[in-house]
């Protein structure tokens, strides 16, 4: 009947076959446990093994570097053929942004990995739990026409700045994880010291591009729902909360305003407790305050 009817509406078979590839090829579960424990196991051995100064095995590098390339062309694969199928960017709910933010991981492990080792374990860590948290509503969910609200070409420009930007922060976060774990395993008080200050100058030079692409999202959202629903604010609780977001993230870089910041270790516990109103900007709107902002 649909095929008689409704032709013109149908999805072309092409697109009907791509979803069918889609539908086989998702394993988005099985790659999220597995780097997941890839990343923990990765994370401790390359900590422990940079306090206290020793070089990671060749041939482990080379091998996650295999893991890291495969996951980010298999993401990339998956992503596409969903937009291809639903015919717009997927960036529209949680499960698909958090595969985009994973991929965004994966290409900034790539691209840094040769000036800082140690974000390769923080790679897999991060990809593989923001892939556990895409799977915690549907594993699979179905592929659906953009609700009138989201058909905006402002979409993808909003979603993937902030994406960018939320994966910069998580890494800062890590990177002040890390900082604990040298301290704790480290016998060489100068070691430790120097280690501690190259992760900080590390979250510190995150924290830029970070705070930009942020400030540059929150203000194409504005323009966005000036478009969408007639003004640029509305405080919905996703729009205060990541306004509060950026001002915190902000402060370090107004030494003036916190001169406590300036040592690494208060600035590694800042960096790791501050990731909370990112927590709180992205799950917590969505799982308990809502808003209208509660379908991403």
């Amino acid at each position: 009947y649909q095929s008689k009817v409704a032709v013109g509406n149908l999805p072309s078979d092409a697109r009907f076959r791509a979803e069918k590839v889609y539908n086989v090829s998702n394993y988005t579960k099985p790659l999220a446990m597995a780097f997941a424990t890839i990343g923990i196991l990765s994370f401790l051995f390359y900590v422990v093994r940079w306090s206290r100064g020793e070089a990671v095995p060749k041939w482990l590098d080379v091998t996650l570097f295999v893991l890291l390339i495969f996951a980010a062309v298999y993401l990339m694969f998956l992503i596409c053929l969903r937009g291809y199928v639903g015919g717009h960017l997927p960036l529209s709910n949680g499960f698909e942004t958090m595969q985009f933010m994973s991929l965004c991981v994966l290409c900034l492990t790539l691209a840094i990995r040769r000036r800082f080792s140690l974000i390769v374990p923080f790679g897999f860590l991060l990809c593989g739990l923001t892939l556990m948290v895409s799977t915690f509503g549907e594993s699979n969910p179905r592929i659906t026409n953009l609700m009138p609200v989201l058909a905006s070409p402002l979409l993808s420009l909003h979603v993937s700045v902030i994406m960018v930007a939320y994966s910069l922060l998580a890494f800062t976060m890590f990177n002040g994880i890390a900082s604990f774990i040298v301290r704790a395993v480290s016998h060489d008080r100068e070691a430790e010291v120097r280690q501690e200050e190259m992760l900080y100058d590390m979250s510190r030079l995150m924290l830029f591009p970070a705070l930009t692409l942020l400030s540059i999202g929150i203000f194409v959202g504005a323009i966005w729902a000036n478009q969408s629903w007639g003004r640029y604010w509305g405080w919905d609780p996703k729009e205060v909360w990541a306004l509060i977001t950026m001002m915190i993230y902000a402060v370090p870089l107004h030494r003036s305003l916190a001169p406590g910041l300036s040592s690494p270790r208060s600035g590694h516990v800042f960096f790791v407790l501050a990731f909370a109103t990112v927590l709180m900007t992205y799950f917590g709107v969505n799982f308990i305050l809502g808003g209208m902002h509660s379908y991403s």
